[in-house]
């Protein structure tokens, strides 16, 4: 069961934190915030996008119905949304049911401790109108928070 990549998308549709692992063996292999990854975040969150638009549409009553896991092929995404509008993903195989638990502990203890208790950190990555709808270049580069990230999910990416 491994873990491909990582990504967080604010609520201005703005990818501001990603994270590929190119070899499964080694958790230090792969890019991270890089702009060759730029076109592919936009289409993931187009994708979750759409879909969460469906099932809205669909749902008979105003109950909240997300999309948590959707799979693809050989690949499972699974997906997170905050009160704040932030979305965390996670691309995995497709044996891995779910990692909701994963993203609820990626953002409760490391996200809020590193970034949102941070004061320069900033706290909308859209700093003006130019920066919406995917347009957005800044990113999460706080080390602790990387570092944080790293040592959690490092053990579950060669499993």
């Amino acid at each position: 069961m491994a873990i491909y990549s990582f990504w967080i998308f604010d609520k201005h549709c703005n990818c501001i934190f990603d994270r590929e692992w190119t070899l499964i063996s080694n958790s230090a292999s792969g890019t991270m915030n890089s702009k060759q990854t730029e076109e592919t975040a936009k289409l993931l969150y187009g994708m979750i996008y759409s879909l969460r638009s469906v099932t809205k549409k669909l749902s008979r009553d105003d109950s909240t119905n997300e999309v948590r896991s959707i799979s693809i092929g050989k690949y499972r995404i699974h997906t997170y949304c905050t009160a704040s509008g932030l979305w965390f993903v996670l691309l995995s195989d497709y044996k891995q049911s779910s990692y909701a638990h994963v993203l609820r502990y990626i953002h409760s203890h490391i996200y809020v401790k590193y970034v949102t208790h941070n004061i320069l950190s900033p706290y909308d990555f859209a700093e003006n109108e130019n920066e919406t709808r995917g347009r957005g270049f800044r990113k999460i580069s706080n080390r602790n928070f990387i570092s944080a990230l790293e040592s959690f999910l490092g053990p579950m990416i060669a499993q």
